[in-house]
């Protein structure tokens, strides 16, 4: 029978107009919600990064119940997890465990530093995996691969010696934050 078992596909130019639009939607959303956490995290005006961190956890939650509810077929995985219950929470706990600290540690340190610098500190996400990687022995090292991580070290530390508001607090929280969110 034509179409069963066959994926709906769509032109190629739909196709990429849509995930275009996707990847705008996801980049002013992060925007947004950077822009918005910054402003939120003043002395002066809701310094509650620990309150801040329940409301994102509870309002992606709902939002994740949702969207279960009404397209139980997005999430294809939960048919698996049948009978698993107590399984699944041995291996998600630690999991979010690990993103309500970087949630809250992200969120503090915007109380001492600009954005620019905590989302160029971000960009270390990537080193930070690649080490965690190769000492649990997923990734090895080589010279050239070292090479290039020092290089990067390098580019971040002029960053951060030119960053004029510099707060070591801002630095460490923001530092422990990434350290949870590569765990």
């Amino acid at each position: 029978m034509p179409g069963v078992g066959t994926p709906r596909s769509m032109p190629a130019p739909m196709d990429a107009a849509k995930s275009m639009m996707l990847c705008l939607a996801y980049i002013v959303v992060s925007a947004t919600l950077i822009r918005l956490n910054k402003y939120l995290m003043a002395k002066d005006r809701f310094p509650f990064s620990m309150f801040l961190t329940a409301c994102h956890m509870f309002l992606s939650f709902a939002l994740c119940a949702a969207l279960y509810l009404a397209k139980p077929l997005a999430f294809l995985g939960v048919a698996n997890c049948e009978g698993k219950k107590m399984l699944v929470m041995k291996w998600m706990a630690p999991i979010g465990v690990a993103c309500a600290i970087s949630l809250y540690t992200s969120n503090q340190a915007y109380m001492y530093c600009s954005v620019t610098f905590l989302q160029f500190m971000k960009e270390g996400n990537v080193i930070l995996a690649f080490l965690m990687s190769c000492a649990v022995g997923l990734q090895a090292m080589n010279r050239v691969r070292c090479a290039i991580i020092a290089w990067i070290i390098a580019g971040s530390m002029m960053a951060v010696t030119g960053e004029v508001h510099f707060a070591f607090i801002g630095f460490v929280y923001q530092l422990i934050s990434q350290l949870a969110e590569c765990f």
